[in-house]
């Protein structure tokens, strides 16, 4: 049983780990993008900062901005794409002890 609760302990915090390193990406991303579009995102939080940038719809990729915007849709629907890291997968909540009164 304990070998078990290791094997999912590890999966949930490579899950974990590389949605922060997708995260970065996506931040490191916006730094370097035109300033129009990074001011037009800043004042967002992060769950909307990726609703919208998964909303994007990528076009031509003919200028910079255009395959910023691509990478930055890739990215956020990677994260809003992996169940394993969302807060309210009630396989990673932790379950109260039902033996207790």
């Amino acid at each position: 049983m304990v070998k078990m609760i290791r094997l999912f302990k590890m999966a949930k915090d490579s899950a974990i780990k590389a949605r922060t390193q997708t995260m970065n990406q996506l931040k490191a991303v916006l730094t370097r993008t035109d300033p129009r579009l990074r001011d037009s995102l800043k004042e967002l939080g992060q769950a909307a900062l990726l609703r919208t940038c998964a909303a994007f719809q990528p076009g031509s990729l003919g200028r910079i901005e255009d395959a910023a915007i691509a990478v930055l849709h890739i990215l956020a629907s990677r994260i809003l794409a992996d169940p394993r890291t969302r807060r309210g997968d009630p396989r990673l909540r932790k379950r109260p002890d039902r033996d207790r009164h």
